[in-house]
Formats: structure tokens, C-alpha cells, sequence
């Protein structure tokens, strides 16, 4: 399956590569050819150290990896199970899986896509003095669910990307990423510096 920033993934991916395997098959377990796994076949635990395993009913995986197909644009659907740089399928609707592999895949796209949730816009700053010299671009200081986060973006069109109605997601130049989940629950000076910074409303 072709997923949304999976090329910019594969260092994350060959991370997972050492110690990866695989137990001898007896056929495809995929539906007519197309990748897409029937949760119903598929039950995921964690072996003994703690790394993440998959079983199906023609094969077994001693390493798996949990990847979202669409993290901006669609995170609640389409989850790829990976087996060292190798695709072992995609899923449809995660949830559908049973309870314990649910709550293991749960897991491991929380510590994979840790992004914290914006809850105010403190301060926008359009330079800042480093190591003698001023930097270009924007400084935004934020209170988000995960403490206080600072990020820095030297150009609007590449750092803040639309999500949806509603939501954005802002980059940081060392890629650090928080989100805004919703732009009308934020107070409403974190509104205005927003629609000052991002749209040029006054």
C-alpha cells in the first residue's frame, strides 16, 4: 500500500530492521492480493523484551512495526503493519481487531506520533537574537498538553499546514511538530495571533 509519508519514513523504518523476522507461511493471508488484512486474522502481542509480535494464520512475526498510512490526513484509518522494511499489510479500521491487539497498536502509534495539542498561542516573535546574529523567521511560543513548547519557523508556507476544518499542524525547522486540534475552542488572543501570523488578518 502507498502511504502518505512513507518514503520520508524509511529511517524510522531500517530502525526496526535489526532483529526483524519472519516464521515460514503456507499462503497469503491478504485479501485477494490487495494487502488489506482481515483483523479478524490477525493477533498482535509482545514478546519477551517488550518488542511488539504479529501472528496470522499462514505466518508469524517475531518484529512488527505499527505505522499510520495517512497521518495528517486521515490518522484514525488505514494502519500499516511493517516486518523489519518489509510490508507484511494494511488495515482498514485497527479497531476491529481484538481488544488486546487494539489496545497494542494503541501503543505504539502513541509513542510513534507523539504531537502535542496546542491549548494557547502566548506570543508570536518575528526575529530572534542567536549566537550574536538574528535569525529570520517566526518564533512561536505555545502552551500545549505537554508543557510549554517553543517552536521556530522560517517560513509560514512550509511550517503550517492545514489538517482539515479547523485544525493545523505547525513545524518546527528541527521538526518538531504540535497541532492545533480545534482554532475556535483556543482563547480567543491565541485566535487572533493566528489569524494575524497565518492569514494576515489584522
Amino acid at each position: 500500500m502507498v502511504s502518505e509519508g512513507m518514503s520520508d519514513g524509511a529511517a524510522f523504518i531500517a530502525s526496526d530492521v535489526a532483529g526483524a523476522g519472519t516464521v515460514a507461511a503456507r499462503g497469503p493471508a491478504v485479501d485477494d492480493g490487495t494487502g488489506v488484512l482481515d483483523p479478524a486474522e490477525v493477533r498482535l502481542h509482545r514478546g519477551p523484551t517488550g518488542v511488539l509480535r504479529g501472528t496470522l494464520p499462514d505466518r508469524s512475526y517475531l518484529q512488527v512495526s505499527v505505522y499510520r498510512a495517512f497521518p495528517l490526513s486521515a490518522p484514525d484509518e488505514w494502519v500499516v503493519l511493517m516486518n523489519g522494511d518489509s510490508e507484511i499489510g494494511s488495515l482498514r479500521d485497527a479497531a476491529l481487531l481484538d481488544s488486546d491487539s487494539v489496545a497494542l497498536v494503541r501503543e505504539e502509534l502513541e509513542l510513534r506520533y507523539q504531537v502535542p495539542h496546542v491549548s494557547e498561542v502566548v506570543r508570536v516573535s518575528e526575529d530572534r537574537l542567536e549566537g550574536g546574529s538574528w535569525t529570520p523567521g517566526l518564533i512561536w511560543d505555545l502552551v500545549t498538553d505537554r508543557g510549554p513548547v517553543r517552536l521556530h519557523m522560517p517560513t509560514l508556507n512550509e511550517h503550517v499546514r492545514p489538517l482539515g476544518p479547523g485544525r493545523l499542524l505547525l513545524l518546527d525547522r528541527d521538526g518538531a511538530r504540535c497541532e492545533v486540534a480545534d482554532i475556535a475552542a483556543l482563547p480567543a488572543a491565541s485566535r487572533a495571533l493566528l489569524m494575524r501570523y497565518v492569514w494576515g488578518v489584522a
